[in-house]
């Protein structure tokens, strides 16, 4: 099939002029410097401030990782309870974060390994690219797998990004002196120290050899921890009894977190920042995702639903928790309408504007479409949330991916995606579904699909519309 290529030429010039029309007369446009800062596969369980709030904590091996410098954003920001990602790994989720728009519709229907076709395509519109049409100084700085290395496909700073320090994929050989990682697309060669200290340093560097700009700034700040293959300094780890490098790691991350919150206080930059933590999707560790089920590849609430914290001093009230349901595909349409700018309107954005609620203005919000997640991979394939009500949609050709190791499963269904899985990716359709109610059962215990099957035909045929719709518009990345 061939698909639509949007001119990014153009659509600046539509955004600026729209933008200017809008600002005139007007005083009252708040331009924020905006920090998004992203984890990788941290679970829901594993922050602390999360950690207090929950129930049905595990005994016998409870996480004990320590997040201090996170905690504080909660105590000085607002914490969301029922927040998604983009999908339950890396790449797909990271796409739809940074385009609003799902990632079954951008085409990145699974993590990007070494030398795929696949990659966020240069006519999707990143929210760098949306604040640079309003003068924005922009910065990315970390894990980045939107691309593969070796191949001649966009790099940040051919996405909207003036400034990028990142590496393809994960850290290698692991967090602890990382070999893999570019400056602005030029190999940078090995480097010392942690990963999470090295990207939160180039950042500060980045920050302080700017700081007298005369533009307001976004940066990402995407950590590779506590992703694999994880490592962490000693005195970090001794003091866990379980996961010790993970744990460790994910405390040496909080520490980084801390040093640039320091560096915005001290350099009288924290009242105007907008500063926004999150993870990629849940975790793989036992327990890292308590209280919810599954874990990370996986369309269940402990593979989906993130941590996601969001500060801004003077505007968003401390302290504060919110249980709407938002998601990754929601930040950029509440940029751009805090900033003033309108979204594309050459494409279709899923996500909503939620800065009413995190802004005290109201405590709900209307979402026309559902959250719907579609993984071909694993089963569930297809999850969708609309209000309290959860239908996870199974293809029952295969047993539950839940009674199958991983090596069970790279027989039936290889971890990378390859030619011969797009045929399979475009004809997989849900055949099998289950009912949740998450208000009352966020760990999924209790199915209700027989108890109430006018909402699963309804919600049925709503997944079954949006699986269509997206694998189309996805498209076929070996179209020959």
């Amino acid at each position: 099939m061939k698909l639509i290529k949007y001119s990014k030429k153009i659509l600046s010039y539509i955004i600026l002029l729209v933008f200017i029309i809008g600002c005139e007369g007007k005083t009252d446009i708040i331009k924020p410097n905006i920090i998004l800062i992203l984890a990788d596969d941290l679970g829901y369980n594993d922050v602390t401030c999360y950690r207090n709030s929950n129930e049905n904590q595990s005994i016998d091996k409870p996480p004990t990782s320590q997040t201090p410098n996170i905690d504080i954003l909660a105590e000085q920001g607002m914490l969301f309870t029922d927040f998604y990602c983009g999908a339950a790994v890396c790449s797909p989720s990271r796409s739809a974060l940074i385009t609003g728009r799902n990632a079954t519709r951008v085409g990145i229907y699974n993590w990007i390994p070494e030398d795929s076709p696949i990659h966020l395509r240069s006519w999707e519109v990143t929210i760098a690219e949306l604040l640079k049409n309003i003068n924005y100084s922009t910065g990315h700085f970390g894990k980045w797998h939107l691309t593969s290395k070796g191949t001649n496909q966009p790099i940040p700073n051919d996405q909207g990004y003036d400034y990028s320090f990142f590496a393809h994929n994960n850290a290698i050989p692991s967090h602890r002196n990382p070999e893999n990682y570019y400056r602005n697309g030029k190999p940078v060669g090995p480097l010392k120290g942690y990963a999470c200290n090295l990207v939160v340093d180039e950042a500060i560097n980045w920050l302080k050899t700017n700081k007298n700009m005369q533009t307001p700034f976004y940066i990402n700040v995407w950590f590779n921890e506590p992703h694999l293959k994880v490592a962490a300094p000693e005195e970090l780890t001794k003091r866990h009894k379980y996961n010790q490098e993970y744990y460790g790691a994910i405390e040496n991350m909080d520490i980084a977190v801390g040093k640039l919150m320091v560096y915005l206080k001290e350099n009288n930059l924290d009242e105007n920042t907008i500063v926004i933590f999150t993870s990629d999707n849940g975790s793989r560790w036992d327990h890292s995702n308590d209280p919810l089920r599954g874990e990370k590849c996986f369309n269940y609430e402990g593979g989906v639903r993130v941590p996601f914290i969001i500060k801004w001093p003077t505007k968003v009230p401390q302290g504060k928790t919110s249980k709407v349901v938002g998601s990754f595909t929601d930040i950029l349409p509440t940029v751009a309408s805090i900033t003033g700018i309108p979204v594309p309107s050459d494409r279709i954005i899923d996500g909503i504007d939620i800065s009413p609620v995190f802004l005290g203005k109201t405590a709900i919000v209307k979402r026309e479409n559902p959250i719907f997640f579609f993984r071909y991979f694993h089963d569930p394939i297809c999850m969708l949330r609309d209000g309290d009500w959860c239908l996870l949609g199974y293809d029952t050709l295969i047993p539950k991916a839940e009674s199958l190791n991983e090596g069970q499963l790279g027989k039936i269904r290889p971890w990378q995606f390859m030619e011969n899985h797009m045929e399979y990716l475009k004809t997989i359709t849900p055949k099998h579904f289950e009912l949740y109610n998450l208000h009352d059962d966020r760990e999924q215990k209790n199915d209700l699909a027989k108890e109430y099957p006018g909402i699963v035909n309804k919600m049925k045929n709503k997944m079954l519309q949006l699986r269509k719709e997206m694998v189309t518009e996805g498209g076929d990345w070996f179209d020959h």
